[in-house]
C-alpha cells in the first residue's frame, strides 16, 4: 500500500517509494489528452483540452475513444505497447480509429452531429479587443466551469504570442501586438480559470509567431526584443498564479522551445521561480531525454517510450534528480488546483450565453461612421452581401474550432428585427434604404495566411455591394469578419460605415446586426496596427523566412512602435475604435516622482459629451527621456474603460511603476530604469494623443559608474582608478593605454572578458587563477555600485 497524494509532505515521501519505471511513466502523458494517473499513489490524470474559445469537441472525442480503445484491450488481457508510439503518442492511432469508424457510418448512411449545445466564446483577439480585463475575467471564469462540466482539469490556454505579423494563421487566437496589453488581458484569464478550480496553462512559450514550419522554424531573435516583447505576458501569467505552461514547437536561437534550458529552466524556474510544470506542445519534445533534462516536465501526448528515460538514467546522461524534480512539479500542480477536493460546479447554460454576447457587444470595433450609424429600425429595408452575412464564423479552424450549434448570424437577427420581408440577400429591390457586406479572411492552425486580402469571394461580393450602393444612391457598411487585419485601403472611401467584431464567438452574427440598429453602443479598440499596405508592416520580407530559419529584424519595434519610429501613417492605429456619443478628456494631472519610493500617480477627466451612453478606453503612453540606449517613441503603460450617461463625467487614476519604465540592458542583462525627464501621454488611440504633461523621474542611475562604462570614462574618476587598481595589482592607465587612447568606449567587461586583452595578459603574468580573476571582479562590481 503505497503513500497517498495529500500535501507537499506526502510528495517527497511517494517519490522515495516510487521505482524508476513510475517516474519515468509519470512525465510522459498517459493517453492523447491526458497525463498518467496512479492510483497506487492517489495521483489522478489530468485531462486537457482546448481552449478558452470553447470545448473542443474533437479533442474531446479523441480521449473519449482512446479511453474506450484501451479498456476494450484491457478486458482482452492486452495493452498498447507504449514503444511502438512516437512522438504523437496514441493520438495516431485513435484518430486513425475514428476515421474508419466516421467511414463505416457513411457508408451506412447515418449521418454525423456537425454541432453541439457548447458555448462558442469570443477568440483572443476579440477579448483583447474589449480593452476590459474584467470581462476576460468573466469569459474565463464561465468557460472553466463548462469545461469542468464535461471532465476537463486543464485548459489549453490562454495563448499569449505576440501578433508580430498579420498573416499569422493563429492571429485569432492570441490578443495583441503590444506586451502590456497582452500582460493585463492573460492575467485575467489565468485568475479566471484558477478561480474556478481549472488549471491555467498559457502557451506557447515563447515567440510562436507564425505556423509556416511552425514544427521546426528557427527564429532568430534578439534578447532584448525577447525580454521586453515576447516574454513579458508569460511573465505575467506567472505572477497571476498559472500552474502550468506550454512549450513551443519552434526553436528560439537555435534550441527547440521544448529542449531550450536558458528558456524553461534558467528564465521561467530560476529567475521568475516558477514552481509549476512545463507541458510539451503535442509531439513538441522531439527528443525526450533532452526536453526532460532542459525542464519539459510533462510531455504530451501519450503514451510514448519511457525506455530511452531509463537508460539515460543508467548511464548517467540524466539525474534522476532531474526526474524527481518533474515528478514533483506534476504533483505540486495537481495539490494545489484543487484537483484532489473539487467541488461541483454549477453551470448555467443560458447565463453563459448572455455572458458571451455581453463580451462580444464590448468587443465589437467601429472603425468608420459618417453618421450612418445607428439606423432605425422603422422603414429600413436592407440587403446583405457575402457568404459570412449567413455563414459567420465564430473561431478558427484548428485548436481553437468550437462546433457550436448556437451560432447567429447577423442575416437571421435582421430578419429577427425587421422581419423577413425586409431584409433581403444580395438581391436588393428599389426600396432597399441601406446596404451590409460581410466580408474577412479566415485563419487557422498550421498555416499562415497568404496575404493581407480579404477572401476572393468576400472581395467580389463587396465590390457588388459598392456597386449597387452607388447606382440606388444608398448607404453602405461593411462588417469585417477576419482572423485579424485585412487590407481594406482601396474600399474605405466606398463605405458610410466600417464594424469590426472579429472571430467573436457565438454571439458575433447577433451583435453585428444589433450594433447597426443601435441597440448598444460599440466600445471595442484595436490591439493590432492596421496598415494601409502590407509592405508597411514591421516585419515585411521577414516573415515566414527561409530554410527553416527567420531573422526577427525589427527587433522591439512590433506594432505602433515601428510605425512610430518609421514615421508611417496606418490605416487605423492601434488603440483606436470610434463611438456613437464623443468623450472629452480634460485635467491631466501627474507630479514628479521618486520611483524607488512609489508609483507614478496619474488622474485625468473623463466626460461623456455626445447624446447616447458609452464607454471610453482611456490609454495612457509614456514617452521616455532622451536615453542611454535606443527606446520607442512611445509606448501603452496603462489603460481603464469607462461607462459613461450622456453629461456623466467621471476622474479616472492609473499608475506607472518603476517596472513599467523599465528597459532591458543587453550589456547589463537586466532591465534598468533611467531618471530624468519622461512624457506621460494620454488619448484614446496611439495616434489620438489629447493630453500630455513632462514629470521627472527620479530613481537609481544604472549607468553611472559601472562595468559597461567605457575604459575613457572610467580613467577619469580617480575614485574608479582606486577601485580598478586594487583588483588589477596594477596601474589601470598604464595596463590599459592603448584603448584608453585608441577605443575609450570599449567597456571594462570587454577588457576583462577578451582572452587577448592587457587585463587577461596581465593576470596570467601574475599567475592568478580563475578564481582569484573571479574575486577581483565581483570586487569591482561591488565597489562600482557605492559610486
Amino acid at each position: 500500500m503505497g503513500t497517498k497524494l495529500k500535501d507537499m509532505a506526502s510528495v517527497e515521501m511517494i517519490l522515495n517509494e516510487m521505482s524508476l519505471v513510475e517516474k519515468a511513466s509519470l512525465v510522459i502523458g498517459g493517453s492523447p489528452m491526458s497525463s498518467m494517473a496512479m492510483e497506487k499513489y492517489g495521483i489522478p490524470s489530468i485531462w486537457t483540452s482546448d481552449c478558452c474559445n470553447g470545448l473542443n469537441i474533437f479533442q474531446y472525442t479523441v480521449e473519449k475513444t482512446y479511453r474506450a480503445l484501451e479498456a476494450a484491450k484491457k478486458e482482452k488481457g492486452e495493452k498498447f505497447d507504449r514503444e511502438s508510439f512516437g512522438t504523437m503518442g496514441g493520438l495516431l492511432v485513435t484518430v486513425n480509429e475514428m476515421q474508419k469508424k466516421a467511414k463505416e457510418e457513411a457508408a451506412a448512411g447515418i449521418e454525423r452531429q456537425k454541432t453541439h449545445d457548447v458555448i462558442s466564446y469570443p477568440t483572443g483577439i476579440s477579448q483583447a479587443s474589449t480593452w476590459n480585463p474584467h470581462v476576460a475575467n468573466i469569459c474565463a471564469k464561465t468557460v472553466a466551469k463548462e469545461f469542468v462540466k464535461y471532465g476537463v482539469d486543464l485548459i489549453l490556454s490562454p495563448n499569449i504570442n505576440i501578433h508580430r505579423d498579420p498573416l499569422c494563421g493563429r492571429l485569432t487566437e492570441s490578443y495583441s501586438e503590444d506586451p502590456y496589453l497582452v500582460s493585463r488581458i492573460a492575467e485575467a484569464v489565468v485568475c479566471g480559470l484558477q478561480d474556478e478550480g481549472v488549471i491555467a496553462d498559457p502557451k506557447h512559450f515563447a515567440a510562436n509567431s507564425q505556423e509556416k514550419d511552425r514544427l521546426k522554424i528557427n527564429e532568430k531573435i534578439p534578447m532584448r526584443a525577447l525580454r521586453e516583447i515576447y516574454l513579458p505576458g508569460f511573465k505575467a501569467c506567472i505572477d497571476a498564479g498559472a500552474l502550468t505552461v506550454m512549450s513551443a514547437y519552434n526553436k528560439i536561437n537555435d534550441e527547440s522551445c521544448a529542449m531550450n534550458k536558458w528558456l524553461l529552466t534558467d528564465v521561467l524556474k530560476d529567475e521568475w521561480k516558477f514552481k509549476g510544470c512545463v507541458i510539451s506542445d503535442w509531439g513538441a519534445s522531439y527528443e525526450q531525454v533532452p526536453a526532460l533534462a532542459a525542464g519539459t516536465d510533462l510531455t504530451m501526448p501519450g503514451p510514448r517510450g519511457i525506455q530511452c528515460i531509463l537508460d539515460a538514467i543508467a548511464d548517467g546522461s540524466l539525474s534522476e534528480e532531474v526526474l524527481n524534480d518533474s515528478c514533483r512539479r506534476i504533483m505540486y500542480v495537481i495539490l494545489k488546483s484543487g484537483m484532489l477536493e473539487r467541488k461541483e460546479v454549477s453551470f448555467d447554460l443560458e447565463e453563459a450565453k448572455k455572458i458571451v454576447e455581453n463580451a462580444a457587444r464590448e468587443a465589437m470595433i467601429l472603425l468608420k461612421n459618417d453618421g450612418t450609424l445607428p439606423v432605425q429600425s422603422e422603414q429600413t429595408k436592407i440587403c446583405f452581401y457575402g457568404k459570412r452575412a449567413k455563414q459567420f464564423a465564430a473561431n478558427s479552424e484548428g485548436s481553437g474550432k468550437v462546433p457550436s450549434s448556437f451560432i447567429s448570424n447577423p442575416y437571421d437577427r435582421a430578419v429577427e428585427i425587421l422581419g423577413s420581408e425586409n431584409v433581403s440577400y444580395q438581391t436588393p429591390s428599389e426600396d432597399t434604404t441601406l446596404y451590409v457586406a460581410v466580408v474577412g479572411a479566415d485563419g487557422q492552425e498550421g498555416a499562415d495566411r497568404l496575404t493581407m486580402d480579404m477572401d476572393v469571394e468576400d472581395q467580389e461580393a463587396l465590390q457588388n455591394a459598392i456597386k449597387a450602393a452607388k447606382e440606388h444612391n444608398r448607404k453602405l457598411v461593411l462588417v469585417c469578419n477576419s482572423s485579424g487585419p485585412i487590407t481594406l485601403t482601396e474600399y474605405v472611401q466606398d463605405c458610410n460605415a466600417i464594424l469590426c467584431p472579429y472571430f467573436a464567438g457565438q454571439a458575433g452574427g447577433k451583435v453585428v446586426t444589433d450594433a447597426i440598429f443601435g441597440l448598444y453602443n460599440p466600445s471595442g479598440k484595436l490591439t493590432d496596427t492596421w496598415p494601409k499596405a502590407y509592405c508597411d508592416t514591421p516585419s515585411y520580407k521577414n516573415y515566414g523566412g527561409e530554410n527553416k530559419e527567420v531573422w526577427y529584424g525589427e527587433g522591439i519595434y512590433v506594432g505602433y512602435r515601428w510605425y512610430d519610429a518609421r514615421k508611417i501613417e496606418p490605416l487605423f492605429p492601434f488603440g483606436y475604435g470610434l463611438s456613437y456619443t464623443s468623450f472629452a478628456f480634460s485635467d491631466l494631472q501627474v507630479e514628479d516622482t521618486d520611483v524607488e519610493k512609489e508609483d507614478i500617480m496619474v488622474k485625468v477627466s473623463v466626460e461623456n459629451t455626445g447624446n447616447m451612453a458609452g464607454a471610453e478606453v482611456v490609454q495612457l503612453y509614456v514617452a521616455s527621456p532622451k536615453s542611454s540606449f535606443d527606446k520607442p517613441e512611445k509606448e501603452l503603460k496603462g489603460f481603464q474603460k469607462v461607462y459613461l450617461q450622456p453629461g456623466e463625467k467621471t476622474e479616472v487614476t492609473l499608475t506607472v511603476s518603476k517596472e513599467d519604465l523599465a528597459h532591458y540592458h543587453t550589456a547589463l542583462e537586466e532591465f534598468v530604469t533611467e531618471s530624468g525627464t519622461y512624457r506621460i501621454l494620454v488619448g484614446n488611440s496611439s495616434r489620438d494623443i489629447v493630453l500630455s504633461k513632462e514629470i521627472q523621474v527620479i530613481c537609481h542611475d544604472p549607468f553611472g559608474w559601472n562595468v559597461i562604462t567605457g575604459i575613457g570614462k572610467l580613467v577619469s574618476n580617480p575614485k574608479a582608478v582606486e577601485i580598478m587598481n586594487q583588483a588589477i595589482g596594477d596601474d589601470i592607465n598604464l595596463v590599459a593605454a592603448v584603448p584608453i587612447q585608441y577605443a575609450p568606449d570599449y567597456t571594462l567587461k570587454e577588457l576583462w572578458e577578451t582572452e587577448s586583452s592587457a587585463v587577461s595578459t596581465l593576470f596570467s603574468k601574475q599567475g592568478k587563477t580563475a578564481e582569484e580573476k573571479k574575486q577581483a571582479w565581483d570586487y569591482i562590481v561591488k565597489e562600482f555600485k557605492k559610486l
